[in-house]
């Protein structure tokens, strides 16, 4: 009897940490929405928690919808019946998840001779990121690695701080992995930080005249939690006090500039959960904590997420509220987007973030509103749906590609305005 008992035991621990997996599950893109089937799947998205939006629903815009197959009839009438067009997009989600599995040679790291373990042929753990940060640091004498605390589940947030420009210099924030499933957000952001680095040489400029800190991993236990059992989660893992057992909040509505007054639920258990009060996440917290002591103000607050290739600038809180210097923001977002559709034809979109989405509380509205940093934008990185958040690892370094080229066009307006200034 105690032998049945350990092997029950042990099938009921399997179960516990084993993926979740999606069979079964199949993804509806909607044809161009209106105002109003916008803000009856906006309803839904704020009542329900049957259906993931992988994107948000916006007059114009199509949205993408995962659906359980149990519930797939049940929504495709919903849709009829409001005169909402569809077709399939991804009729098995888990066999896009498999394909998506990269088959890597790992012998490949010996041959590169770097002390890290991080390439860009795949996508690769919390802790895999946080050693390719310390590697920068240690081979670089004006490079540090500064921990700005810990996640709720105690894992480290690590920022690489690039500072040869010195005291004085502007700031650069970078923020990536902050909702978790979106994997191409950090692989991304530290394929620029390693241009940056290791290819110094070829424009010192951007180290010499500004200071860099990353924070490659915003989301820690979401992002491991995606990587270990759940592909498609998003939130951060605290628990929230749900009554279903439900955990974690969306940490890109848990800002405390204008939070909760749009695109959220109140349900515990959504995805868009923005939490009991701002700010009541301690990532937030920390990485609140840590660019407030940045001095000066950070010049640019940069976001990276997924998916839609889009250039988005701020406010996203509401329709028609945009920052003060406007003009210079838009351009930018505008030019950027020009010089990153140059390297591999791929087109971005550079839009107002409430164009998109209203939805309160994102990072890059305090970085702007709150922070005060001039320059403010969040990308939505590679594709526009084929793959969505599931983006294959050969897309990897034509992604860092392409960004690398938008960025220098930022880089070098955010050069050119500190000259001006000082």
């Amino acid at each position: 009897r105690a032998m049945r008992s350990l092997v029950l035991f042990a099938a009921l621990l399997g179960a516990a940490f084993a993926a979740k997996s999606y069979n079964g599950y199949t993804v509806l893109r909607t044809g161009k929405l209106n105002a109003t089937t916008a803000q009856f799947l906006r309803n839904v998205q704020m009542s329900s928690n049957r259906i993931d939006f992988w994107t948000d629903p916006n007059p114009g815009r199509r949205s993408d919808l995962m659906v359980k197959d149990s519930f797939l009839s049940e929504t495709m009438d919903m849709l009829k019946e409001n005169h909402i067009h569809y077709h399939t997009m991804v009729e098995d989600v888990q066999r896009l998840i498999d394909e998506s599995v990269a088959k890597v040679d790992k012998s490949k790291r010996a041959k590169t001779g770097k002390d890290y373990e991080l390439d860009w042929d795949d996508y690769y753990d919390h802790d895999v990121l946080n050693e390719f940060v310390g590697a920068l640091a240690a081979a670089n004498d004006w490079a540090s690695v500064i921990n700005i605390g810990q996640s709720y589940e105690g894992r480290d947030m690590n920022v690489l701080a690039i500072t040869k420009a010195g005291p004085g210099a502007p700031n650069v924030w970078l923020e990536s992995g902050i909702h978790a499933r979106e994997w191409i957000a950090p692989a991304v952001a530290t394929f620029l930080i390693r241009e940056l680095v290791e290819n110094y040489d070829a424009h010192p400029d951007y180290v010499d005249k500004l200071n860099w800190y990353l924070l490659p991993s915003a989301n820690p236990d979401g992002y491991q939690y995606s990587r270990d059992h759940d592909r498609m989660w998003r939130k951060t893992r605290s628990p929230t006090g749900s009554i279903f057992g439900c955990k974690g909040v969306d940490p890109n509505r848990n800002w405390g500039y204008h939070w909760g007054e749009s695109g959220v639920s109140n349900d515990k258990c959504s995805d868009i959960y923005p939490g009991p009060e701002a700010f009541s996440e301690i990532e937030m917290q920390n990485i609140k904590a840590f660019v407030e002591s940045l001095e000066p103000t950070p010049i640019l607050g940069h976001c990276f997420h997924s998916y839609s290739q889009l250039w988005l600038w701020p406010y996203g809180y509401a329709y028609n509220a945009y920052p003060e210097n406007r003009e210079e923001i838009e351009q930018l977002a505008i030019d950027a987007s020009d010089a990153l559709y140059q390297v591999h034809g791929t087109v971005f979109d550079p839009i107002n973030s409430a164009e998109l989405y209203p939805a309160a509380g994102a990072a890059d509205d305090w970085y702007k509103g709150s922070l005060g940093t001039r320059f403010a934008f969040t990308t939505e990185l590679r594709d526009t749906g084929r793959h969505g958040f599931v983006l294959p690892a050969d897309q990897i370094i034509p992604s860092g590609e392409e960004m690398w080229a938008g960025f220098e066009v930022v880089i070098k307006k955010l050069i050119e305005v500190s000259q001006k200034e000082a």
